[in-house]
């Protein structure tokens, strides 16, 4: 199994997990083109696509997917904000699994400035993957997570410095605040989950001018001794269920 980074900042979020026979893509703010090139043209072997709320970084080409052939899984502010083909997304609700292919999905709520999910997504060849991203809080501490796939979108001290040297004013540092979770909170919720039993994590979603993709992945790597990288377009995280 594989996580393959297709995007993932503001510009626009969107994954894939790649089981070799089934793909599973996570979010839709990236155009399909650039899905297609990055899991080699492989688009009969997707099985859905999961989105986790309405904002364009997330779900700007969603309705381009759909039209692709690609069922879309999304709470029901995405289907009331976007124009849908007939028949290509089912409603999510927090609690409720269900299967996309050999996968097994489970939304959970998050908290963010519109109706917004997280999801632990379970294959045989992987475990279970956790993806959380835009929220500024969790309240659902999971244990036994083999991999992560979470948000760090900005450091306190960087956000800071930021603000007092005008390189972002107050309303939008408030924002940010309210809607996004800042790599000490993550850190923490980590720690809550005992992420130091885990495979992988893999750190989305951080803010260009808000955050260090060095710093966060040497201070998460050393909380947790466990192999941490920044998503980033193009890279690859093995996710294998036995991997050490």
């Amino acid at each position: 199994m594989k996580l393959i980074v297709i995007g993932s900042s503001s510009a626009g979020n969107s994954y894939a997990l790649d089981a070799g026979g089934g793909i599973l893509l996570l979010e839709a703010g990236c155009k399909m083109a650039d899905v297609k090139r990055h899991i080699d043209f492989r688009l009969q072997d997707v099985v859905g696509c999961l989105v986790s709320h309405c904002h364009g970084d997330h779900a700007k080409y969603v309705t381009e997917y759909a039209k692709f052939g690609v069922h879309i899984y999304c709470n029901q502010d995405v289907i009331d904000k976007k124009q849908f083909p007939y028949g290509t997304t089912t409603e999510v609700h927090s609690g409720k699994t269900f299967s996309v292919g050999s996968f097994r999905v489970a939304p959970i709520e998050l908290y963010h400035d519109v109706p917004n999910n997280g999801y632990i997504v379970q294959h045989k060849d992987m475990g279970t993957l956790l993806f959380i991203t835009d929220t500024y809080k969790m309240d659902v501490f999971i244990k036994g997570i083999d991999h992560w796939l979470i948000e760090a979108n900005y450091d306190d001290r960087i956000l800071k410095a930021n603000i007092e040297d005008g390189r972002i004013d107050r309303a939008q540092a408030n924002r940010l605040m309210l809607s996004h979770l800042s790599l000490d909170n993550t850190i923490q919720y980590l720690k809550m989950c005992e992420a130091d039993k885990s495979r992988t994590i893999t750190l989305c979603h951080l803010s260009e001018r808000n955050s260090n993709p060095q710093i966060f992945a040497d201070r998460v790597a050393g909380e947790f001794g466990v192999p941490t990288k920044v998503a980033a377009k193009g890279v690859v995280v093995e996710l294998d269920k036995d991997l050490l």
